[in-house]
C-alpha cells in the first residue's frame, strides 16, 4: 500500500486523514500561542526572553507626523508659487502610512512616486538624495528601481532620540525642491 493508500484509508468519519489532523493541529496550536501573546501585550513576549528586550519599536505618532505634514505645507507656501504645489506622505519605522497631506493642483504622478520615497527613506535609513549621490553604477541602480525603490530626492527617515521612527515622502517639483521641503518639514519635530 502506498502512502496514499494508507491516507485514504485512515481518515475518521469526517473525511480527514492523520497527515491533515496533525497539520491542522499545528495551526492550531500557533495559533493559540500567538494569541496569547498579542492578547497579553507587549510584556508577555518578552516572558521567557532570556536577553530581554521587547518586540516592540518606536513609532512616530501621530501628533508628530501631523506637524511635520502642516510645516511642509507651510514651508512650500511661504515661498510664493517658487515651489510647486507638493503630495507629502510620512510613514511609520515599518513603512505603513501614518498621514499625508496633498496640496490643491500637486501633480498625479505624486500619488506614486512619494510613498516609494518614504518607504525607500526608512528602509535604507538615509536620504533618498543621498542614495541618489552615492549610486552611480548603472547595474546598481537597475537593480535598485527594480527593486521598488527610489532614488528621486524627496525621501527623508525621521530620528528621534538616534531611533527610526518613520520617515517622509515629498514630491510634485523636481528632485531637489521635494528634498528642500522634506528637509525643512522634519524641522517641526
Amino acid at each position: 500500500m502506498d502512502e496514499r493508500d494508507d491516507e485514504r484509508t485512515t481518515t475518521d468519519d469526517e473525511g480527514v486523514s492523520r497527515r491533515q489532523a496533525l497539520g491542522y493541529g499545528g495551526v492550531v496550536v500557533g495559533g493559540v500561542a500567538a494569541s496569547s501573546l498579542l492578547g497579553a501585550g507587549p510584556a508577555a513576549a518578552t516572558d521567557g526572553n532570556r536577553h530581554g528586550g521587547s518586540l516592540a519599536s518606536r513609532s512616530i505618532s501621530l501628533a508628530q507626523a501631523n506637524r511635520i505634514l502642516a510645516a511642509g505645507v507651510r514651508y512650500v507656501e511661504s515661498k510664493g508659487g517658487r515651489i510647486p504645489p507638493m503630495f507629502l506622505l510620512v510613514v511609520d519605522e515599518c513603512g505603513n502610512e501614518k498621514a499625508s497631506r496633498r496640496m490643491d493642483r500637486n501633480g498625479p504622478a505624486s500619488v506614486t512616486l512619494v510613498p516609494i520615497k518614504a518607504r525607500t527613506s526608512v528602509a535604507f535609513r538615509a536620504a533618498t538624495a543621498d542614495l541618489a549621490a552615492r549610486t552611480t553604477d548603472p547595474a546598481r541602480i537597475a537593480s535598485f528601481t527594480t527593486a521598488g525603490f527610489s532614488l528621486l530626492g524627496g525621501g527623508r527617515p525621521i530620528v528621534e532620540n538616534g531611533t527610526l521612527i518613520g520617515a517622509i515622502g515629498v514630491g510634485g517639483g523636481t528632485p531637489e525642491q521635494d528634498d528642500e521641503v522634506a528637509t525643512n518639514a522634519l524641522k517641526a519635530l
